[in-house]
């Protein structure tokens, strides 16, 4: 959309709408030598001219609270009221409450059968008493003067009538527009009908006629078209000389005072007023502000201001590419011929004529009119000059909020490193781990932003997560909610997410964010509207999810999620250090649960390819030769793990020793090293083991002398394990190490692998389930000597206990 100048130095019509003057403004002059009214002439030679002067004069008429009337001639009545409704009138309402009303020249001129001019001037002051007495301020009329042709009416007639009504219009409340066609009348009668109409509208100008001659005055002049032509050019040229400089001052006025109000007003205002202002300043029907969004990387719409009736698009919307070529090549792109855009009806836009204004790195705004060449040079320096203004302001309102931005971001990591320094205070003087929890949570839960905090805990068995510590405004919200850990709904969320992912998770606005659909309801009733959830890791260790929420959305910023990642760090740091220490000072063992997921051991490749889930019931490894498994499966069929046993390379050999119910025990010769063999070489006792087709979940005990990152960091040479949890335990029986030490030291590797085999294959049990004939097949010894090796393991076991006792 090029730059293009107008074909004038003056004001169009509507751009000066105003001098259609109200009824109530008849005491105006343009001297001390003639009386001035409001009795227009309008001189045009095409259809296009005589209704663009038409629409307006009786939209201010419409404004103004005038009755209007349209003497109709030359144009249908339809013709004049799709004209008027193209200018964003109201007809049907206008037309329905009677403020516009339309007449031919037999009612009006012509009432009489022919032309009568006092029955005429009657006609108008009938029209202006009823306008009255309807509440109007006044009568506005024009009248196309075609109806001549069709009467007997003589110029000189026509001309004593004009003149006629200048006495009446000098003294009431009228507005008068008498419509001439240059092309029907003859030049030495425009002639006189220019002298003889103190105002006169031509090629779309508003001009006081320096030419009018007031009533009782007579000058000859010679009346030809060539003088008609040179009246109404000076007319013209000289009317927009003075609209010009006029337009100008008071453009330059109003630029000053929007760039005193854009300086004024708070800088998180300004965006607000871009639109309005800019409308007053350019005086035009539309503007809208687009400003540069940073994050999608678009202008995007902000405001608008319109006096149209219509629902008329911006201009950055309807021309997005001349939008966007203005922003980016910081060019004024103006045009005053606009077309309609492709798809749009004209209908649709009546936007004529329109200037995008770059705002440097802000955006953009844009202007438009109804009229066509309405941005001529001055109107677009004029807009350049308003953008400049704006830009300034809004890089003045850009530096405030970001040094406003910094200083709340200061206050905030004063504020979070306040609260660190209380927690550190804390962590210090804490001597157990739930100690620790609670007075975290207890400190969190008085520091702004955060409404609640709890601390959860990661229940391996059915993948759930359980508080252990809680502070804050929740009122029952915990008892009301099921997070769990797997990939359900309810194992999506940022706890469950946080467990899985080892990471912190934050949401932003839990009213619309997906992830937390299954607690939105309850996490709203309760007044929270976004949370964080950080992972309390130290190296290894898991400890738990850390859970915090506030009362309004998008209050957790970038800094905050960094501080907060490092704290739940520090967190479980200091949990892992009372712990230690616990099991150092007291006669405890290290608890610590494993998960593996995608192990592929001899178990796993069962549990995987059977679908059924395997517990580890212990193993015996042989003096020579591999180890003996006992494991237990629930609710399947047995066959199946016969059967897939057989044929895994690592298994030589496999049978069920017990079949009771749901239940099925099984024992296998496991030649492959498996996590149940490599966690017992790291000198750690299985509590339990359970395989299933997703994971391996094991339970140990560790001494407590073994440092738990260094026996993770072993086992996770031969599989992917992640601690899940550490806790620390009291042995049940407070001489068990001693007793099993004595026990050690008392039998031979034989009677240890032959007491252990007989008691893992239920040899002591009433009825027995195997008998020591397969149990010395098993071991691939005599029955004697698996009797003779029984009996001395039993004798040493009972020496012990009861010697030693």
């Amino acid at each position: 959309m090029g730059e293009r100048e107008s074909n004038c130095s003056g004001e169009t019509l509507e751009q000066h709408s105003p001098t259609f003057a109200a009824t109530t403004d008849n005491d105006g002059h343009t001297g001390d030598e003639y009386d001035s009214n409001n009795h227009f002439a309008l001189l045009y030679e095409t259809q296009e001219d005589q209704l663009s002067t038409m629409v307006p004069f009786i939209r201010e008429g419409l404004n103004q609270n005038e009755r209007c009337l349209y003497i109709l001639a030359e144009n249908t009545e339809a013709n004049v009221v799709s004209a008027l409704r193209n200018g964003g009138i109201d007809v049907d309402a206008a037309r329905e409450s009677g403020q516009l009303l339309f007449h031919n020249a037999e009612d009006s001129y012509l009432g009489s059968g022919s032309f009568d001019r006092d029955a005429v001037l009657d006609f108008w002051e009938t029209s202006l008493l009823t306008a009255y007495d309807k509440g109007y301020a006044g009568i506005r009329v024009t009248g196309e003067m075609t109806w001549v042709f069709d009467s007997d009416i003589d110029p000189d007639s026509l001309v004593a009538y004009e003149e006629a009504l200048n006495s009446r219009c000098s003294d009431e409340d009228y507005v008068l527009l008498c419509q001439y066609n240059r092309e029907r009348f003859s030049s030495e009668l425009l002639s006189k009908i220019i002298d003889h109409h103190p105002k006169l509208v031509y090629d779309d100008t508003v001009a006081e006629n320096v030419y009018y001659i007031p009533p009782d005055e007579d000058i000859d002049q010679e009346h030809s078209n060539r003088y008609i032509d040179w009246q109404l050019q000076s007319l013209v040229e000289r009317a927009r000389a003075e609209k010009a400089s006029e337009r100008r001052e008071r453009g330059l006025r109003s630029l000053t005072a929007a760039t005193q109000t854009l300086m004024s007003v708070g800088s998180d205002s300004i965006g607000d007023r871009v639109a309005d202002i800019a409308r007053d300043v350019l005086r035009v029907e539309f503007t809208s502000y687009w400003p540069y969004n940073e994050n999608s990387g678009e202008l995007e719409l902000h405001s608008s201001s319109t006096d149209l009736q219509a629902d008329v698009p911006s201009l950055a919307d309807l021309y997005e590419d001349r939008a966007w070529q203005t922003f980016i090549t910081e060019q004024t792109d103006a045009s005053n011929d606009l077309p309609s855009p492709s798809g749009i009806a004209a209908s649709e836009t009546p936007l004529r004529s329109g200037v995008i204004v770059t705002l440097g790195r802000h955006g953009v705004f844009c202007a438009g009119s109804t009229r066509p060449n309405e941005f001529d040079e001055m109107t677009v320096n004029l807009a350049k000059m308003l953008g400049t203004s704006i830009e300034r302001a809004l890089d003045r309102s850009h530096r405030e909020q970001t040094l406003q931005t910094r200083n709340n971001q200061l206050d905030r990591l004063r504020r979070i490193n306040s609260v660190i320094r209380e927690i550190s205070n804390v962590l210090v003087e804490a001597d157990t781990r739930t100690a620790i929890e609670q007075k975290v949570c207890e400190r969190l839960a008085k520091s702004d932003p955060y409404q609640f905090v709890w601390i959860g805990e990661q229940d391996v068995k059915t993948d759930t997560v359980t508080p252990r510590a809680q502070a804050g405004i929740q009122n029952g919200y915990l008892d009301s909610i099921t997070v769990t850990t797997d990939e359900t709904p309810t194992g999506r969320g940022p706890i469950g997410t946080a467990v899985r992912t080892r990471t912190v998770q934050v949401v932003q606005d839990l009213l619309t964010d997906p992830m937390f659909t299954p607690w939105r309801e309850k996490a709203l009733t309760h007044g929270f509207r976004s949370c964080i959830s950080v992972p309390l890791m130290y190296e290894q260790s898991f400890y738990g999810v850390l859970s915090l929420y506030t009362d309004t959305p998008n209050a957790i910023d970038e800094m905050e999620q960094d501080v907060m990642g490092e704290l739940g760090e520090t967190i479980a740091h200091s949990i892992d250090a009372v712990e230690t220490k616990e099991t150092l000072q007291t006669d405890s063992v290290t608890e610590l649960t494993l998960t593996v997921q995608g192990s592929n051991d001899v178990l796993s490749r069962i549990a995987r390819d059977v679908g059924c889930q395997i517990h580890f019931d212990g193993l015996v490894p042989q003096t020579a030769g591999p180890a003996h498994f006992f494991f237990t499966t629930q609710n399947v069929d047995p066959n199946k793990i016969l059967t897939r046993g057989s044929q895994l390379a690592g298994i030589t050999e496999i049978q069920i020793i017990r079949n009771e119910d749901t239940d099925c025990v099984f024992e296998a010769i496991v030649t492959e090293p498996t996590l149940a063999s490599h966690v017992v070489d790291q000198q750690a006792v299985i509590r339990s083991l359970t395989i299933s087709e997703e994971k391996s979940t094991i339970v140990v005990d560790i001494p407590p002398t073994t440092d738990v990152r260094t026996f993770v960091e072993r086992v996770c040479t031969a599989y992917p394990v992640d601690l899940v949890a550490r806790h620390t335990r009291d042995r049940s029986i407070t001489s068990q190490q001693d007793l099993h030490d004595t026990v050690d030291e008392q039998l031979t590797d034989r009677q240890r692998e032959v007491l252990k085999t007989a008691y893992l294959s239920g040899f002591f049990e009433s009825p027995r389930v195997r008998t020591g004939t397969e149990l010395s097949d098993t071991l691939n010894i005599s029955q004697s000597t698996f009797t003779h090796h029984l009996r001395e393991a039993e004798r040493r076991l009972c020496e012990t206990v009861f010697e030693n006792g």
